[in-house]
């Protein structure tokens, strides 16, 4: 099954930077930084600022195409695109994997119904230690 390309949401105009914006959003697995996504555009040439980065990021958030996460222990957001919203995070190397299935789906409902909440939006962040990090600690305690 092919996944849905991210489209500017109709009402906006289709800039060049705000398509550049979505591709490194698609282009990517893992959410990253506005400041990740400015460096990746100056590296492609593209001439824009920061709080033009910032300000393209909240519309499209607004329209529902890109959620921002904020991470454990991290004093920025992360952006991603709203089909990438459940993680699993690495509390010791930083590694951030996606879980592809939503875990919340059947919960949601639930909560929906008992407690009459309009859920508008979710996302997941697991925290753990990773395979490869519990390997290299399970060596620093045995060397």
């Amino acid at each position: 099954m092919q996944k849905a390309e991210a489209k500017i949401p109709k009402g906006y105009r289709n800039t060049k930077q705000r398509q550049a914006i979505l591709e490194i959003l698609e282009s990517l697995e893992i959410p990253v930084h506005a400041e990740d996504i400015y460096m990746k555009l100056k590296e492609k040439g593209m001439n824009i600022s920061l709080s033009t980065v910032y300000r393209n990021l909240e519309m499209l958030m607004s329209e529902g195409i890109v959620v921002k996460s904020h991470m454990m222990n991290e004093d920025k957001a992360r952006y991603g695109l709203s089909d990438k919203k459940h993680f699993l995070v690495c509390e010791s190397c930083g590694k951030i994997l996606i879980i592809d299935n939503c875990p919340f789906d059947v919960f949601k409902k639930e909560l929906m119904e008992v407690h009459q909440f309009d859920i508008t939006g979710h996302s997941i962040e697991v925290y753990g230690i990773c395979p490869e990090c519990k390997t290299k600690n399970k060596k620093k305690i045995s060397a």
